[in-house]
């Protein structure tokens, strides 16, 4: 998967995320390690559980080139050649929570930048994913692990940044410090896309309306393709009390996306806005 690609998926989860949270509004409030995953909180999760119920939803023909890999680098746990391999095509199938292991074997062997991000990254993916909140909590410090290192090796890396503040604002106690790392960012690059889009989730959830909607519009002038930015707006300008804005934007939405799921939610929130009016 590509730091490209993957930031277009992350960018869509977490807009899928904030449309959601947005929906039920106001109604219910949103709320140094580098240990491998095989060595730590083993009692509930160990990599080898995970691998196994992984691979048992495989099937026989996802598995095979699996297990190629592995045979081989039975031979050579050390192969950062087959460690790569074996990473990227569970990448394929989708399964961050293993392939992130072997891309921190990778970044303990030759730990760099680029290394730690690769294992970042999918710690990160795979914390977004976890129902499990025991798992949850161990992808999010695996995750703050990788970017912290990553931060040690270039502090100017401001994606990885974007995404340690998105983990300590979701997943810890420590949400102001996260805030500041996200402000941080913007200040250094008011351009960047997912730091903006962040600070707009963080703006929503605090009631601070008028700040989300400002978030939310940099956002779209970033990138004019994020058409579901308007729902956010025209629920934000909702939630402020401006029901005008709010059906402004909606119905904008629904001339700019070919979205159907997108624009059947936006049908029925501007049929909620018209028999409340």
């Amino acid at each position: 998967m590509s730091n490209t690609k993957r930031t277009q998926l992350l960018v869509l989860i977490g807009a899928l995320a904030l449309t959601a949270v947005l929906y039920i509004l106001p109604q219910k409030a949103i709320k140094k390690e580098t240990d491998s995953i095989g060595t730590e909180n083993r009692e509930s999760f160990s990599f080898e559980s995970l691998l196994t119920s992984a691979k048992g939803s495989l099937k026989r023909e996802e598995l095979e080139p699996v297990s190629k890999i592995e045979s081989e680098l039975s031979k050579n746990q050390h192969n950062i050649s087959l460690l790569d391999s074996l990473g990227k095509q569970w990448d394929r199938l989708q399964q961050p929570f293993i392939s992130s292991h072997y891309f921190e074997m990778i970044a303990l062997e030759e730990p760099g930048e680029k290394t730690w991000l690769n294992a970042a990254y999918r710690f990160f993916d795979a914390f977004r994913m976890a129902g499990d909140s025991t798992l949850r909590t161990l992808m999010l410090k695996k995750a703050i692990t990788g970017y912290s290192n990553v931060l040690t090796y270039n502090a100017d890396n401001l994606d990885a940044k974007t995404d340690l503040g998105v983990c300590y604002v979701e997943g810890t106690a420590e949400p102001m410090k996260g805030i500041m790392l996200l402000r941080e960012v913007v200040s250094k690059n008011p351009s960047h896309e997912n730091a903006q889009f962040n600070l707009g989730v963080l703006s929503v959830k605090s009631g601070q309306y008028d700040k989300a909607i400002d978030r939310f519009q940099k956002v779209l002038q970033i990138n004019p393709s994020r058409k579901e930015m308007y729902f956010m707006i025209g629920k934000s300008y909702l939630l402020s009390g401006n029901k005008v804005k709010a059906l402004e934007n909606l119905e904008k939405l629904k001339k700019e996306t070919t979205d159907l799921q997108l624009i059947e939610q936006t049908n029925s929130l501007i049929s909620q806005i018209n028999i409340n009016h």
